[in-house]
């Protein structure tokens, strides 16, 4: 018996399109993906050394008891009054996060552009600025802040230059990246109506890039201000200070400035994006 063609069963893996041809459809290949995942996740138990009976999950609720609880002798009023005592090393942790991050930003305009091929056309100014931010972003801020310490000691100045500096490296990398990918036909055309390089440069380019600027520009200052609390730890001032001091002995203390940091950071988070909302 001769089976017709609308009576053989199509394979799952060909799809009939509507002028008649036929596509193979393309395998899923999700579970290998995940399985690749599962397979690196536990490959990386056989390179880092970890000691399975030295942890204790069962401490979990005793530390979280200790952070967000009052101290024996103390009561809920006390444990909320020093989240109202803490404002001073709050507002110098943001202080320092906001010079920082305004004196890295600026800085790291100009060398944006150096490194940008389509500004820039010599490869030698090119090479020789990424380099240089290569090693600026090798350097680990922990590494920078003891070294201008020994110029400034461990104070506030120290933290705001260490943050300058971070800020500086990962704002230029970001930076001439994306100005790189921006449309450079306005530019060439203004240059052909007559305009010089400079103001082509400026109605063309910097329009382009401004509001990506200042997305980066907040981006980085949220990464800052968590940041700024591990510099205060080291002694650079700033709320990391108070935590410092508080380890080991005022676990609840330590619990209440969590919290407090808690919503100072989503503060950001909310204001950032208000503010990205308007850029675009």
């Amino acid at each position: 018996m001769k089976l017709s063609q609308s009576n053989l069963k199509m394979p799952s893996s060909i799809i009939v399109l509507s002028n008649g041809k036929r596509v193979i459809k393309p395998a899923n290949k999700t579970w290998i993906y995940a399985l690749v995942v599962v397979v690196v996740f536990f490959a990386c138990f056989l390179v880092i050394p970890v000691d399975f009976g030295s942890i204790r999950l069962n401490q979990t609720l005793v530390i979280l008891e200790m952070l967000f609880t009052p101290a024996p002798g103390k009561t809920w009023t006390d444990y909320f009054s020093y989240m109202l005592r803490i404002d001073q090393p709050i507002m110098e942790t943001i202080r320092m996060s906001f010079g920082g991050t305004v004196i890295g930003a600026v800085l790291s305009l100009p060398f944006s552009f150096l490194c940008s091929k389509n500004i820039v056309k010599n490869n030698f100014v090119n090479k020789f600025f990424r380099i240089f931010m290569n090693f600026v972003r090798t350097i680990p801020t922990l590494v920078v802040v003891v070294i201008v310490a020994f110029f400034f000691g461990f104070n506030v100045l120290t933290a705001i230059i260490a943050i300058a500096i971070f800020t500086f490296g990962i704002m230029t990398k970001m930076l001439y990246e994306t100005i790189e990918t921006v449309d450079m036909g306005p530019f060439e055309a203004l240059e052909a109506c007559g305009a010089n390089q400079t103001k082509a440069f400026s109605f063309s380019v910097l329009p382009q890039v401004f509001p990506i600027y200042l997305s980066y520009f907040i981006y980085t200052f949220e990464i800052n201000v968590r940041s700024s609390v591990v510099l205060g730890y080291v002694g650079a001032g700033g709320i990391g200070v108070v935590i410092n001091d508080s380890v080991g002995i005022y676990y609840d203390r330590i619990g209440a400035i969590v919290i407090v940091l808690f919503v100072m950071v989503i503060a950001i988070q909310l204001f950032s994006s208000w503010i990205r909302s308007k850029l675009q």
